[in-house]
């Protein structure tokens, strides 16, 4: 059985020459840094014969470095099974990113020494769930006109992508309630001070909004998925796709008319509350695919 697992980063497998991927146990891609944790399940309880791991292509996204650290042994932030496994791998990794396919038919050539006794143990390898937060140090605007959803989109908000302290999670949050001119601006715990500049203004501006981390529990109880369900009208006003990009106001009064493009349809969305953009976006599609039989929110029902 051969003794070489070929990682391929960005770059398709099946256009891996014939003779290079025929000598490879098994020849899989990786977009994501997370791969590694699935090729580690697979050398443990199928490639038990594979002593030798080549990653090789273009590492567009940095994702190589966390396969190859994981892969030497170092339990770093992609890793998803117990270090253990990790540390008692022991296979060699052989870094081939940006090379080119003459290199890696050279490495292959020499390293393919294919043997009929395992490199280790077989062991079943159980993937824990991942459990981390994308910390996001810029602001943030939240919208809704009901002040408790608001408050737990905050929340959520934070918990997913705040960023940690020793005492407190944090982020700074733009909350926009209504569309009056008034404003105010400072600290504002979550759960004590809520609802902060609020009570007297339209938008308040949370240098920082924070949640203190005795509280997380408290604070995650507050969360219930069922508030993205709302139907919240967005404060930028609507679009109608005709013959032109036609922006008006909430009140029906017409703002602009945009030539009906899709760079101008990418900007326009990129204003938009996430649903509303989804919305403008999925509307231009079906302009586009239809052309004359397309009209605005009944095109479904062709289909």
């Amino acid at each position: 059985m051969s003794n070489i697992l070929l990682i391929v980063l960005w770059r398709r497998a099946e256009d891996l020459p014939l003779d290079i991927r025929e000598k490879a146990a098994y020849v899989g891609t990786a977009y994501s840094a997370d791969v590694v944790n699935h090729v580690i399940k697979a050398l443990y309880e199928t490639y038990t014969h594979v002593d030798t791991v080549i990653v090789y292509g273009p590492d567009l996204s940095g994702a190589g470095d966390y396969v190859v650290q994981a892969l030497r042994g170092e339990c770093n932030d992609a890793v998803r099974v117990p270090c253990q496994y990790i540390k008692e791998l022991g296979v060699q990794v052989v870094d081939l990113r940006w090379r080119d396919d003459n290199t890696l038919r050279e490495v292959v050539a020499t390293l393919y020494k294919p043997r009929n006794t395992p490199a280790r143990e077989r062991r079943e390898v159980a993937l824990e769930p991942p459990d981390k937060r994308l910390q996001y140090q810029g602001p943030h605007v939240i919208y809704d006109p009901d002040p408790a959803t608001l408050r737990a989109k905050a929340v959520d908000y934070i918990l997913t992508y705040g960023v940690e302290t020793r005492d407190v999670i944090y982020s700074v949050l733009i909350l926009q309630r209504g569309d009056g001119g008034g404003y105010a601006a400072g600290p504002c715990d979550l759960l004590e001070d809520w609802p902060c500049g609020l009570g007297r203004a339209d938008v308040f501006m949370a240098t920082p909004a924070y949640v203190k981390k005795r509280e997380l529990q408290k604070a995650a109880a507050l969360v219930d998925v069922g508030i993205y369900g709302r139907d919240v009208y967005d404060p930028h006003g609507n679009f109608v796709l005709a013959d032109s990009l036609y922006h008006y106001s909430p009140r029906g009064v017409l703002l602009r008319q945009i030539e009906l493009t899709e760079v101008n349809v990418r900007r326009e969305a990129q204003k938009l509350l996430p649903d509303h953009a989804f919305y403008l976006g999925r509307e231009y599609a079906a302009y586009r695919i239809l052309k004359e039989r397309y009209v605005q929110d009944r095109w479904k029902g062709e289909f």
